[in-house]
């Protein structure tokens, strides 16, 4: 196995973070800035690239100390061609990611779907360590999944295996009110208690995990039957793949914890069948804003192993 560092990036919307890590799978440098996706998809590659360069300086290593990279990209991505299929909070679709970046940088780039990402490092590095079948479910401005089977993300043929975020909760809701994360996500909690309140604030994860431990009576309610959805979509899941873990992550959890994880939990105990799977374990994340990183690290050093 190669002892040189690979690459980490975590590529979101409004957010990018990139990471050296060592083959010790210690992150040795790091570096982060906006996103700027609205200037297309040549800048924010070019960004990337930029933030690459960043982290190596970070870790003082020479971009030709590095392996490779590993690209984690919000939306369906297809790996086996290095395309980000089609990523709405970006822009992209159909985008030839892995081959512009490794062109910008001069290395090979592995590219997968970044809660695919956070599910593999969860599974290999942290709360679903000792578990080779486990899912993955990431709470943010939308809702995101990854699985894990036999210790590998599984793709499926169309690569939206995990896809939890567009389960149908109900089949009679309107537009824009159907699918979990219509329902459910952070984006979603907010718009909500924005309703019910009478105003058109839109709350952080953070403004939300506050409001919440205050005790306010809107926030509550609203939160809580979030928690129940979640439960309830994880439960038909886990049902369907007969699953005893499943890591929840995002701002929402990384602000909340345990008051957002264990209603979860106990929602998916509720739902589950057969009876023998309610001892199934619903944890929060051990790596937090970092899962995405490290899991694109180790798509990287999985790019070297397999040549």
């Amino acid at each position: 196995m190669s002892t040189a560092p690979v690459i980490g990036i975590d590529l979101g919307g409004t957010h990018m973070q990139v990471g050296v890590v060592s083959a010790a799978g210690e992150l040795i440098g790091r570096s982060q800035c906006h996103t700027e996706a609205s200037e297309g998809f040549d800048a924010v590659i070019a960004t990337i690239a930029g933030q690459c360069q960043a982290a190596c300086e970070a870790a003082s290593v020479s971009m030709d100390d590095i392996a490779a990279a590993g690209l984690a990209a919000p939306g369906a991505a297809d790996p086996a061609r290095g395309l980000v299929l089609n990523a709405p909070n970006l822009g992209w679709d159909d985008a030839p990611a892995a081959s512009a970046l490794g062109k910008a940088i001069g290395r090979p780039v592995m590219l997968d779907n970044d809660v695919n990402a956070a599910a593999l490092a969860e599974a290999k590095l942290g709360a679903g360590r000792g578990f080779d079948d486990l899912m993955a479910v990431w709470v943010g401005t939308g809702i995101g999944g990854g699985v894990i089977f036999g210790g590998r993300v599984f793709h499926g043929p169309g690569f939206t295996a995990g896809e939890i975020g567009h389960v149908i909760m109900d089949i009679d809701g309107g537009k824009g009110q159907r699918k979990l994360e219509h329902l459910a996500s952070r984006a979603a909690i907010s718009r909500e208690i924005a309703a019910k309140a009478g105003h058109t604030e839109t709350m952080t994860a953070r403004a939300i995990a506050e409001a919440y431990s205050d005790g306010d009576w809107v926030v509550r309610e609203v939160v809580d039957r979030a928690a129940v959805r979640i439960g309830v979509a994880i439960a038909n899941v886990a049902t369907v793949l007969s699953l005893s873990r499943v890591v929840l992550g995002g701002g929402l959890i990384e602000s909340m914890r345990d008051a957002f994880v264990g209603p979860v939990e106990q929602s998916v105990r509720d739902h589950i069948f057969p009876e023998e799977l309610r001892s199934i374990e619903v944890v929060p994340t051990d790596l937090g804003p970092d899962a995405g990183l490290m899991g694109a690290a180790m798509l990287a050093r999985q790019r070297i192993a397999e040549g």
